[in-house]
Order: C-alpha cells, then sequence, then structure tokens
C-alpha cells in the first residue's frame, strides 16, 4: 500500500471530479430558449461557470434582463430544469473513481467543497461517488461562496484535519485561491474547465494532467 503525502484532501466538483459543463450548458440554453434569449456555446458556458449558479444565470442573461426580480425568476428557471436534467450528460473524468478508491483505500479523508447549491452538490456526488466522501458541502446560506476560505475552515474543523497535511484540488484559479486563503496547498488539474496558463497564474502548487499524474502526487 502507498503512502498519503496528505491526510486529508479537498475537491472541487465541476470540473475536477466531474465533467458537469454539458449539462450545465443545456440548462442555460434551455431557459435562454425559453425566454427567446441567444444562445451560448458549450466553450462559453465553460468560461462563465465557477462562482456560483446565481452568478452563472447573470452571465448569460442579456444585459436589460439583469434587474433583480428578473435574475430571480431567471434563476427558479434555470435551478429548476438543472435540478431534473443535471445527470443526463456528467460523468466522472477519466481515472478519477479509480483514483478516489486508492486514497480511501490509503486512509486518506477527502470532501468536496463546491459553489454549486448545497443540495445539487449533495445529490449528483451520491449518485456518482456513494460512500467516498466525508463531507459534501455545497454553497449554503451565510457562508460566502468560493475563494473565501470561511467553507474550507469549516471542513478542516469538522474533519480534525491538519492544514498542513492537507491539499485543495481544483480546475480553477478560484479554486487555488481558496486553497491558499484558507493557508493550504493547492493542486490544479488541467483537464477541466480553465486554462493551465490561468492555473498557474494563480500561483498553483502542484500541477496535474491526468488523475494518475494526482494519484501520484497524492500516494508516494
Amino acid at each position: 500500500m502507498n503512502r498519503p503525502a496528505y491526510q486529508t484532501v479537498l475537491f472541487d466538483l465541476d470540473g475536477t471530479i466531474l465533467n458537469t459543463i454539458d449539462d450545465l450548458a443545456g440548462a442555460g440554453n434551455w431557459v435562454c430558449r425559453q425566454n427567446g434569449w441567444p444562445e451560448f456555446s458549450t466553450s462559453s458556458f465553460m468560461a462563465m461557470v465557477g462562482h456560483g449558479i446565481p452568478n452563472l444565470v447573470t452571465r448569460f442573461s442579456p444585459p436589460e434582463c439583469q434587474d433583480p426580480e428578473r435574475l430571480q425568476k431567471t434563476l427558479e428557471q434555470f435551478t429548476a430544469y438543472y435540478g431534473a436534467h443535471n445527470m443526463d450528460k456528467t460523468a466522472p473524468y477519466p481515472g478519477i473513481p479509480a483514483l478516489l478508491e486508492h486514497l480511501k483505500a490509503a486512509g486518506v479523508r477527502m470532501a468536496v467543497y463546491s459553489n454549486k447549491a448545497d443540495a445539487l452538490s449533495r445529490a449528483i456526488v451520491t449518485q456518482y461517488f456513494p460512500g467516498v466522501f466525508d463531507i459534501v458541502q455545497g454553497k449554503v446560506d451565510d457562508i460566502p461562496v468560493k475563494p473565501d476560505p470561511t467553507g474550507v475552515r469549516q471542513i478542516l474543523e469538522k474533519l480534525e484535519a491538519d492544514p498542513a497535511r492537507t491539499l485543495f484540488v481544483g480546475d480553477s484559479s478560484v479554486d487555488i485561491q481558496t486553497g491558499h486563503n484558507a493557508g493550504l496547498p493547492a493542486c490544479g488539474v488541467t483537464w477541466g474547465f480553465r486554462s493551465r496558463q490561468s492555473l498557474t497564474d494563480a500561483g498553483a502548487d502542484y500541477l496535474a494532467d491526468s488523475a494518475a499524474e494526482l494519484e501520484a502526487l497524492l500516494l508516494c
């Protein structure tokens, strides 16, 4: 059995362990069609996600439809549709299920921390990775979204984790900033929604181009 380099690993969700972009784009474009708005490419949605669903809704809404009342209605449309279709095309990235299995067997504590709504995060992680993670937490009231470190610190406290032996893993500069803001080293994965350069520019302590590379970092 390999020895874990870190006792605890916190994972981002979208773009890190699950490829969710087709379902996010599908829900966004469905809302756009319902309202007679221009639709967007999947690559455009990749650039929009990462700061929570309310921010995503704002980004695909036309400027003249961004008053608070209209945005709330659009958010309700998106949430209802995405809630019913968030697993139509979503799938784990190659090698991720095996990686998580190996980490769990090595005794590594694992959590998911996402800017996606908490209920959605829990449902989707339970569907694809039942029983794998010690904690799954999405966006909840009264806790600022990433890169604010409050949510990470709460997870560390619940897990009684040593920050010096904990790694944050994600696919965006927001994730790198989140880890650093919480005093953790951060690894950027290059298979997600953001570029390798953006992760480097954000100061990622490590980069992984595949699940196998990430496993080599985590299990010595």
